[in-house]
């Protein structure tokens, strides 16, 4: 197995707690909220493939990888986790000197019911959200999206749901995952605690409720629990659906990096 690899299996899967939220009570059965997030959503999550590069003592190794993304525009705005355009391996270890660092290129979009995976470009991102943005190029026609500007706001306790879309192996269809608003947090900011899977949330109504993601740097101190297994921490977080259409309006305003 590649260093390439190796690095991204460690980092991305390796930390990741073992997530199962179930959020009981009067959302015990899913069925009507799984139909109205597929006839609302579904559409609007998309696959994306980019070959991520990472560069280790001079030498360079490139591997394909994917992730999930979201439509959150008629003409092709895509939002993505911030870790997937570039990451620097330097802030997950106290000896920083000669870490990897990861940047990622060939981005190329695979829409809901097509066989055609089509190019985008880096728009820009937000390293304190840890969010990023991609334009798909030459959208043909309006396309289906997930309207930011109509959030509802989350609070620990409350349920969410994400949808997600498989890949080929299963058909390439959306599935849809429960989470849980654990807790909130205001060290060292405002954070929400979440169990989940990371993507946009949304609430029983179908309204976007924030961005679940994983703090990879949190989860890198956090991975040795040690005997007393304190789990407390192995969290996910969520970003405020506000601060996250914010960001968007801004992103949609601006031309392709580098142009």
């Amino acid at each position: 197995m590649t260093l390439v690899r190796l690095l991204v299996l460690a980092l991305l899967l390796g930390p990741m707690p073992l997530l199962a939220a179930t959020a009981d009570g009067e959302f015990d059965d899913y069925r009507k909220i799984f139909t109205l997030l597929g006839e609302r959503h579904a559409d609007a999550v998309v696959t994306v493939k980019f070959v991520m590069s990472v560069t280790n003592s001079g030498n360079e190794q490139r591997v394909e990888d994917r992730t999930q993304a979201v439509l959150v525009s008629a003409d092709g705005l895509l939002l993505v986790p911030e870790r997937t355009i570039s990451l620097d391996f330097s802030s997950f270890q106290e000896d920083s000197q000669g870490a990897p660092v990861a940047k990622s290129s060939d981005f190329r979009v695979r829409l809901a019911g097509s066989d055609e995976w089509r190019p985008a470009d880096l728009v820009t991102r937000d390293s304190a959200l840890g969010l990023a943005w991609l334009r798909l190029r030459d959208p043909q026609g309006k396309l289906p999206f997930v309207d930011l500007s109509r959030g509802a706001p989350a609070e620990p306790g409350m349920a969410f749901f994400s949808v997600l879309r498989t890949s080929d192996e299963y058909g390439g269809v959306a599935v849809f995952r429960p989470g849980l608003v654990l807790g909130e947090t205001h060290t060292p900011t405002f954070r929400l605690l979440v169990d989940g899977v990371p993507g946009l949330a949304f609430s029983h109504e179908g309204v976007p409720m924030g961005y679940v993601d994983v703090d990879l740097a949190q989860l890198m101190r956090s991975r040795n629990t040690g005997i007393g297994m304190d789990m407390a921490d192995m969290v996910l977080r969520m970003i405020p659906v506000e601060k996250v259409a914010a960001a968007t309006a801004q992103a949609a305003t601006l031309p392709i990096a580098g142009e």
